[in-house]
This record gives C-alpha cells, sequence and structure tokens, in this order.
C-alpha cells in the first residue's frame, strides 16, 4: 500500500476510536452530573446554616489545626472552601501553602480528549479525571468553552487548544484561571509535542514546542509566559521521537531517543535552553519509558525476560541507580503516585496494576474494563496532579 492511501486509513481509524471515546465520555460526564445534582434548599436556609457553621468552626478550629486539615484536602475541595470566609480564603492562597499542598497532591490520569455536554447555544467542555484509585471518573468544568484536546500537563497545569488547533491556552483546570499564548510554528499535531517546565531562575513557565522541520530534523521553539513570545532555538542534533510527550522534573524536559539510538535520551534544561544527550543504564527495549518517580526522573526497563527494571537518576543528573526489579511481563509503565513509593502499570490488555516499592506488591485497578476501543489508557490519558498553582504569582 502506497503512502497517500495510508494517511487517510489512518484518519479513518482515528476518527472511529475519537468517536467511540466522545460516546463514552459523554456517558460517564452524564453519570457524574447525576450523581452531583443534589436538591437546591431556600436561599435563606443555606445562608443561616452556613454562617452558623462557619461561626461554629472558626471559634473551635486554630490556624494551625485548619492547615493540617487542608493539607489533606483536594484541590476540587480547596477551591470551593476558600470562599466560606476570610480566614479560609487567606490560609489556603498564601503561597507556602499552595506549594506545599502540590507537593503532597495525588497523581491522576488526565484525558487528552476534552468531554462535552449539550446547552444552550453552545456546547460546555469538560476535563476529564480517572482516580488511579477505583478508576472513577470525575469531570471539571472548562472555563474556556472551545478547548478540545490537552497537549501536556504539569504542576497542576495543563497546556490545551482548540479543535483546530487555532487557539493555545495554559490554564489551571481547578482554579480556571488561565492566560492565552499565541500560536508558533505550524506542523501537524501527529509530527510534534509540547512540554512545560518551571525556570527557577526567570521565576516563570516556559512552554517547549519540538516539531518536525519540512526539510527533515527536530526543530524546536520556547516561549516564556512572563512574556508570551516564542524564540527558535537550535534542536536537538539526536533524532527525537517528537510525537511523544516529554517528561517534566526539575526544570528540565527529557525525551527518549528514536529507536536507531537506544542507548541514549535527550534533556533540555530550560534555564540554558540547551539539549544535551545522556546516557540510558540499559538499551531500550519495547515499552520502556521515562517517568517522573517521587520528584526524579526514573527509567522503567525490560532489560530482563519478564522482569522489570527501575532505575532513578541522582539529583545532579550525572549516574543512574538501580531501585528494584518487578517480575511483571507484557506491562507498560504509566506513572508513578504517592510520592514515588508506587508505580502505575497497564498490560497488553489495557488492566492497570500498582505496584508497591515498599511492600513488595502489585494490586489490580481494574479487572480488565471495558476495551478502550483498540487505544490503551496510556495513549489516551496522561498522568496529572490536580494542584491551586497560579501560572504566575
Amino acid at each position: 500500500m502506497d503512502a497517500g492511501a495510508i494517511l487517510p486509513r489512518r484518519r479513518l481509524i482515528g476518527a472511529t476510536w475519537r468517536e467511540a471515546l466522545a460516546r463514552k465520555q459523554s456517558r460517564l460526564l452524564a453519570e457524574f452530573l447525576w450523581r452531583n445534582s443534589a436538591p437546591m434548599k431556600p436561599a435563606e436556609e443555606t445562608a443561616s446554616q452556613d454562617s452558623e457553621a462557619e461561626l461554629h468552626i472558626q471559634t473551635t478550629l486554630s490556624p494551625d489545626l485548619l492547615n493540617q486539615i487542608f493539607m489533606l484536602l483536594p484541590a476540587e475541595s480547596l477551591f470551593r472552601l476558600q470562599f466560606v470566609c476570610k480566614q479560609w480564603f487567606g490560609l489556603i492562597n498564601t503561597p507556602t501553602f499552595v506549594t506545599s499542598h502540590a507537593r503532597k497532591s495525588e497523581t491522576v490520569l488526565l484525558s487528552q480528549h476534552l468531554a462535552f455536554w449539550p446547552n444552550e447555544g453552545k456546547p460546555k467542555a469538560y476535563f476529564h479525571f480517572l482516580s488511579l484509585d477505583c478508576l472513577s471518573s470525575s469531570f471539571v468544568e472548562s472555563s474556556v468553552p472551545d478547548l478540545a484536546s490537552v497537549r501536556a500537563s504539569y504542576n497542576g497545569l495543563v497546556l490545551a487548544s482548540n479543535g483546530r488547533r487555532k487557539r493555545l491556552v495554559l490554564m489551571n483546570p481547578i482554579t480556571g484561571k488561565h492566560v492565552e499564548l499565541p500560536l508558533g510554528v505550524s506542523s501537524h499535531h501527529l509530527c510534534e509535542s509540547f512540554g512545560i517546565a518551571f525556570c527557577s531562575e526567570a521565576k516563570t513557565y516556559k512552554v517547549v514546542h519540538l516539531f518536525r522541520e519540512v526539510l527533515g530534523g527536530v526543530g524546536c521553539e520556547i516561549l516564556s509566559v512572563d512574556t508570551r513570545k516564542w524564540m527558535r532555538i537550535k534542536g536537538p542534533h539526536e533524532s527525537i521521537r517528537v510525537r511523544q510527550m516529554p517528561v517534566s522534573v526539575g526544570g528540565s524536559l527529557h525525551w527518549l531517543a528514536s529507536k536507531r539510538e537506544r542507548d541514549c535520551f535527550v534533556s533540555m534544561d530550560v534555564r540554558g535552553e540547551r539539549f544535551v544527550a545522556k546516557k540510558l543504564p540499559a538499551k531500550r527495549e519495547w515499552g520502556d519509558r521515562l517517568v517522573e518517580i517521587g520528584g526524579s526522573l526514573g527509567f522503567v526497563s525490560h532489560a530482563e525476560v519478564n522482569t522489570f527494571q527501575v532505575w532513578i537518576m541522582n539529583g545532579l543528573g550525572e549516574c543512574w541507580m538501580k531501585r528494584c526489579s518487578i517480575n511483571l511481563s507484557g506491562c507498560v509503565p504509566v506513572c508513578s503516585r504517592r510520592d514515588g513509593e508506587e508505580m502505575v502499570l497497564e498490560s497488553a490488555g489495557g488492566r492497570l496494576c500498582v505496584y508497591n516499592f515498599g511492600r513488595d506488591e502489585t494490586r489490580v485497578v481494574n479487572g480488565g474494563g471495558e476495551p478502550w476501543f483498540g487505544k490503551k489508557i496510556n495513549r489516551l490519558y496522561i498522568p496529572h496532579r490536580n494542584t491551586l498553582n497560579c501560572i504566575m504569582w
């Protein structure tokens, strides 16, 4: 079959599973909205009860105890609770609390495709999250209605675009705060990738865009959120799998090299804005992944038959240390969770498993679940942490 016939076929297959995913998301969204719709009490009665509860809590709990309680709650709950009173708003919105809470936030899976609900005029768009405890779905309405796909996620922020990729937005799905970003180099979505990292030196987030050059090779441009201007920089010498989403750790982005260069990966520190090739601890096999593990860069390798090897790079980024071996076969790493104490893996049949490093045991998250329309969960969803982080303080 010639190349001209392959692309339309891929588009047809892609359209089929996207339609199936949209139908499933619509059903899950309907169930979620139904579960969370409660009969409304009269406004006067509700206001009176809220005032009494607020007064009771304010007079019985100290700020330190409130801080400890708030630290245990998810970002979605904190966003609602901040409006209870001025004291709570002040506690929840301090930079120190937001940063500390973000470190403790649990990893969820975020759909790369937003769900839509019929509405008068234009449909409402919702971010779709999956819990890694039981794969239960939750939804958050997007404050920007025309978004359709998520391009990258980091530290509670997402980079999203609309259906025709004519709009680029960096936002926090929980708080709804967002900034519009200009479009960079135009490229087909199958030949590009985006990454987000925080530059501690400039104290701003930076967005990195990799794309396939017309004449071959990989091009790169980078945007500082404070200036909102794209700047072309020299791309990597090594061949990179452009479609992959980079792993963002400690102000650097990391990509696996192409199949021809199985023993290395490519990193870029957003402070210096330069690409550097580094060695992997073992030659990459099918299904091997770079992952963030407890704030460090990790590499999960199939170097041994029916066994995973989990490697962690030291803080200086100079050498790899082997953390453990896991006796599992046919699985692909998805992400880590619980501050790096657990690893989430997906089997060939779409079953998610969670391996606990300390207890050396594996548990199944879902018993096989529904078929994901010919697509694996790790291709439809990306790791994400819901936080209250601001795009700019």
